[in-house]
């Protein structure tokens, strides 16, 4: 092999090589925060199960004393390749009491979702999108569950159950790990965020209200957020 060629081969390796290492290297911070709602909360709905009980349901869930709202969407804007892990189990969402539990998860393109009905009733499982691959519906009878690996896209994909109308869950997808959803404190803890300066995309699923915010991820520090909103517009 001549010197020109070895030359070329050297390069070429070192080209490869780089943006794996520059990743690996990238220092990285963590983003929590807290998203209150203080603004007025709709009456709840008295849904009537098929087994006559009364189920009370609210598409906005605030904690009491912190006014920490649940459920909303909060995810980085990030462009890069990440790869999936492979170890991750598939993230659960469970047919319980009636409801899909939880209402809203995040996950990563690549990562699976699990569909389990541990009701002692029938089930459906829809998910409606304009992408054929996030588009299904199935029945799940008591005990039995599926899995689905679904593709990333913009918008929330809608989770239903054709035989109780009321029973609803969103599955948000996106192509990296960079995102959570809050709890009933209505607080929220994303880890191993590249450093920099990023947009933050804020969403609750049920009302479609959105918002965007500035982030500065500092490596090996925590930014800690307090969001509050007033009011959530469809």
């Amino acid at each position: 092999m001549g010197l020109a060629m070895k030359q070329f081969l050297f390069i070429a390796v070192c080209l490869t090589v780089a943006p794996a290492l520059v990743s690996a290297q990238t220092p990285t911070g963590t983003i929590t925060g807290t998203i209150r709602y203080t603004g007025i909360i709709p009456p709840s709905q008295r849904i009537t199960l098929t087994d006559g009980q009364i189920l009370i349901h609210n598409d906005v869930v605030v904690h009491k004393k912190s006014k920490g709202l649940r459920d909303a969407a909060v995810l980085l804007d990030w462009t890069g390749k990440v790869p999936v892990n492979p170890k991750l189990k598939p993230v659960l969402i469970d047919q319980r009491d009636m409801v899909f539990l939880p209402r809203v998860v995040t996950i990563q393109q690549g990562r699976k979702v699990r569909f389990e009905n541990n009701d002692i009733f029938n089930h459906g499982v829809s998910a409606q999108s304009i992408l054929g691959e996030n588009s299904f519906n199935l029945t799940t009878p008591p005990g039995r569950g599926f899995e689905h690996t679904f593709k990333a896209q913009a918008n929330p994909i809608p989770i239903g159950c054709v035989l109780h109308s009321w029973m609803r869950a969103y599955v948000i997808v996106r192509p990296h790990p960079y995102h959570a959803v809050t709890d009933a404190d209505g607080t929220f803890r994303i880890a191993n965020v590249p450093a920099g300066k990023h947009t933050l995309w804020l969403l609750h699923p049920d009302t479609n209200y959105r918002e965007t915010i500035m982030v500065n991820v500092i490596g090996n520090k925590t930014v800690d957020l307090a969001i509050t909103w007033g009011k959530l517009k469809k």
